[in-house]
């Protein structure tokens, strides 16, 4: 009696499925990526025109703590000016002498210059948070007329709160330093907009392509 021995049966290896929707997506790019290489060249080619054509700004930051007066002795009096400047109602007062049409003459006669010169500088000062401190900012096109106008600013604060809080008195806590490095045209920012919005405009403009030609896929 002869037995029949079966020969194991071999798995069939499918090949794995390809998604038509993922497939179609390759075509596209392939028919149209050049479309999208120029728009991606030309986005980045104008960021980087444009932002040439910008002129620079520079800032430079002066630094004052603020602080009771040395006339202040008596521990009731020191205790009461440590409590206002809580309030922070004369820190605010301070802080908006910098920015006065009158510190610009005084900037101006201080640095012995004409006050038309300073007529392309932005002058700001503000209370840095959480301090008795305030920051006198200055913006514009020379680096070094901002450090010294940050500067002269910042003690032009000093004496006209000597004048109107006696029992407060300010201390140089950071001269301004020459700025390096522009704060206004950013390159790499602009660079960096420019590419995220030039890889988005290349992505439409190829699937528009495609759209425009009917969708047709070589044969």
């Amino acid at each position: 009696m002869s037995v029949a021995v079966k020969a194991p049966e071999q798995a069939a290896v499918a090949a794995p499925a390809i998604d038509p929707g993922h497939s179609a997506t390759l075509a596209i790019l392939r028919r149209g990526w050049w479309l999208g290489l120029a728009v991606l060249v030309l986005s980045l080619a104008a960021a980087a025109f444009f932002t040439s054509r910008q002129d620079p700004v520079f800032r430079a930051s002066a630094m004052m703590v603020v602080m009771p007066g040395e006339d202040v002795a008596e521990a009731t009096e020191l205790m009461r000016a440590l409590d206002t400047l809580e309030r922070r109602t004369v820190l605010a007062t301070f802080a908006r002498i910098p920015m006065a049409h009158e510190t610009r003459a005084a900037v101006a006669e201080r640095l012995a210059r004409d006050p038309a010169e300073l007529r392309g500088v932005r002058i700001s000062a503000g209370v840095v948070p959480s301090t008795n401190i305030l920051r006198v900012d200055v913006d514009g096109s020379d680096p070094d007329l901002v450090a010294a106008v940050a500067d002269a600013a910042a003690e032009h604060m000093r004496a006209e709160a000597a004048v109107i809080y006696r029992v407060f008195s300010m201390r140089e806590l950071a001269a301004a330093r020459r700025p390096d490095r522009p704060i206004h045209p950013d390159p790499h920012r602009n660079l960096m907009i420019a590419a995220i919005l030039g890889l988005f405009g290349a992505a439409l403009s190829i699937f528009a392509f495609d759209r425009a030609l009917g969708g047709r896929r070589p044969a």
